[in-house]
């Protein structure tokens, strides 16, 4: 049957043998052909088979010819039984049963006024319960809480030392420029007149030879002495002939006072046919000493203006800092010089040196909150029994600026102040004055609890003449005389 895919599906009952020849047995082919969509037909001889077949509506058929040419249905539909088999119920009676008729007394006016009255009554009582409420502010007394505390800054770590009092810090940095100028202690010497002397020029060639005004001269050497000379105009000089002309050096100083017989190079082509000397030494050339920055005027003015720099850069630091936050200023260092220009250079004349530099300061800082990290637990250790802090009332002094220490870490000293008040239990408060009058609330708040000044109570409704009975409708805050 669940192989087959059609709409019909015919069981055909053996000649002998006795197989689903129970009522239940047929039953459940047929649930199992309707889950399938198919409709279920026999074809039997078997008088049990037909019989039950029959009583739950299966078609039979004698042969599966007969089944093929006649419609399928149900030979014996199921009877529906219409007969009642119980009786009507009695209405007049049951109606008697649940209506059961009211007292007398309780459809009387009398007594519906007095329940309303009483519903009234209890609404009101209800109100005078829930509907006021109050407000009390205590003043307790007041003790003040100072510790001590020695502190140092240990760059190295990132959490609080509870012990030692090590705080971790974070860097600040800036950038800063400046200029400063201070007078040159060394000297150089410079060219101050230009040494002059007479050449000889000798032609040593079989013609006449034009010597050009301006011709230079020079010593041999790797740095020669070069000269020139002064003539106006060209002369001209017969062969073997041998003729003075006067000459200047051309860069002034001594270093143009030469001994006789050294300008010998002429800087032309006319040294094939010209030898040149100097039959006399050149005299004139002198130099003069003037200022000059020395390499110590250039290391003093730097440091000189490096330590004025970390000055400027400690104030803007400070000065971009939160204002609790501790600047450690023996971290002061300069991490990076971004620029340096000095005027004039080492070894060129000048009267002032001027140095111009821009750096990048930096320095170590401890946080605000670090401190209080620190001295808010160790100040809840020591608060006595029997109070609290008031909140926001811690006030942190230093003692002592940031110094280094022999352990290489800067360390200072700070002062730790805050207000403490009595802990009065807000359920004590409240069992003293519900349900009391004003006055009366006062009076056993100031003899029962340590007040430093009388309390206040605030009522709502304000007209209202006594403080609620109800615990959750009395608010207690606890403030300082101010």
């Amino acid at each position: 049957m669940s192989l087959s895919q059609t709409g019909r599906i015919l069981l055909v009952w053996p000649d002998q043998g006795r197989v689903l020849n129970r009522q239940l047995d047929l039953n459940l082919v047929k649930r199992h052909a309707a889950s399938m969509g198919a409709q279920l037909a026999l074809v039997t001889h078997d008088s049990e088979v037909r019989f039950y077949a029959q009583q739950i509506g299966i078609p039979l058929f004698t042969s599966p010819r007969c089944a093929q040419d006649s419609n399928w249905r149900d030979l014996q539909p199921r009877k529906i039984n219409l007969e009642r088999k119980y009786q009507l119920p009695n209405l007049v009676k049951l109606r008697q049963i649940t209506h059961v008729q009211s007292t007398t007394w309780l459809e009387h006016p009398a007594t519906k006024i007095v329940c309303f009255g009483l519903s009234v009554l209890a609404l009101f009582a209800l109100a005078i319960y829930l509907l006021p409420s109050a407000k009390i502010v205590l003043f307790p007394q007041v003790e003040m809480q100072s510790m001590r505390f020695d502190l140092f800054a240990d760059p190295s770590t990132s959490s609080i030392n509870y012990s030692t009092g090590g705080l971790p810090t974070y860097t600040q940095e800036v950038i800063v420029e400046g200029l400063d100028m201070i007078t040159s202690t060394g000297s150089i010497v410079i060219p101050d007149a230009t040494a002059t002397g007479s050449l000889q020029f000798t032609n040593i060639s079989t013609q006449k030879i034009s010597i050009p005004s301006g011709i230079i001269v020079s010593t041999l050497g790797n740095n020669p002495i070069r000269f020139i000379t002064s003539s106006f105009n060209d002369v001209t000089l017969d062969p073997h002939r041998s003729i003075l002309l006067d000459a200047r050096a051309i860069k002034p100083g001594s270093s143009g006072n030469l001994p006789p017989d050294h300008l010998v190079a002429i800087e032309s082509d006319l040294g094939l046919n010209l030898t040149v000397t100097n039959p006399f030494a050149t005299l004139g050339g002198t130099d003069t000493p003037v200022p000059s920055p020395s390499t110590q005027d250039l290391q003093l003015i730097r440091d000189r203006l490096r330590s004025k720099l970390k000055q400027i850069a400690l104030t803007q630091i400070q000065s971009v800092l939160p204002d609790e936050d501790t600047l450690i200023s023996p971290t002061l260092t300069i991490k990076e010089t971004l620029g340096e220009t000095s005027t004039p250079s080492i070894g060129e004349p000048g009267d002032q040196l001027e140095l111009s530099l821009h750096l990048s300061v930096q320095s170590q800082v401890v946080s605000s909150e670090v401190i209080r990290s620190l001295v808010m637990p160790i100040m809840d250790s020591y608060t006595p029994n029997g109070y609290l802090p008031f909140a926001n009332t811690l006030d942190i002094t230093r003692i002592s600026s940031p110094t280094l220490g022999e352990d290489g870490n800067s360390h200072w000293t700070i002062s730790a102040t805050r207000r403490l008040r009595v802990d009065i239990p807000v359920t004590r408060v409240v069992d003293i004055v519900k349900g009391v009058n004003v006055a009366q609330a006062l009076e056993r708040l100031s003899a029962s609890l340590p007040l430093a000044e009388q309390a206040q109570i605030n009522l709502l409704p304000n007209w209202w003449p006594r403080l609620p009975f109800l615990a959750m409708r009395i608010d207690v805050a606890q403030s300082e005389i101010r």
